[in-house]
């Protein structure tokens, strides 16, 4: 059980270590998301700041432990990742980040994004089928942003 937390974690920080080359554009430019990780399901832009939202489907990991009880992971479904650029363009690498979501039938998941190298992301669980609201709080450099943004699982 821990080894496979271990490997999961090592998969998901390489998968990071791989989408950093898309941060090399200038400011000016629009965000290139074809090196992120999963799939982008929601872009925002807050004081200059800008967010975008990628989701990765890891159900068919958690299948294999479904069948253990007691397994924290049996009940995530997805990794929830959001890059975030600067007013500058860059990434912002030194910030706390933590979600808030509500699912369709009201359960809350309260969630502290892991960083690095100007990403943030922490596991879901988007089960149920129906809309859910993806609330973000920011803080980086004496900033505080609140984002938030419904979300579809069909």
């Amino acid at each position: 059980m821990k080894n496979f937390t271990i490997f999961f974690a090592i998969i998901i920080l390489c998968g990071i270590a791989l989408a950093l080359p898309a941060y090399s554009q200038d400011s000016g430019s629009a965000t290139d998301h074809s090196k992120h990780v999963g799939a982008m399901i929601h872009e925002s832009s807050i004081e200059g700041y800008r967010f975008a939202y990628h989701l990765i489907d890891i159900q068919k990991n958690t299948e294999k432990m479904k069948d253990m009880k007691g397994s924290k992971e049996a009940d995530t479904t997805h990794h929830l990742m959001v890059y975030v650029l600067d007013p500058d363009g860059r990434p912002v690498e030194e910030a706390k980040l933590g979600y808030l979501v509500e699912g369709p039938d009201g359960a809350k998941q309260k969630l502290m994004a892991m960083g690095m190298k100007g990403a943030y992301g922490a596991n879901v669980n988007f089960k149920t089928k129906g809309m859910y609201t993806v609330k973000t709080k920011f803080l980086a450099g004496g900033k505080k942003l609140l984002d938030s943004f419904s979300y579809e699982v069909k």
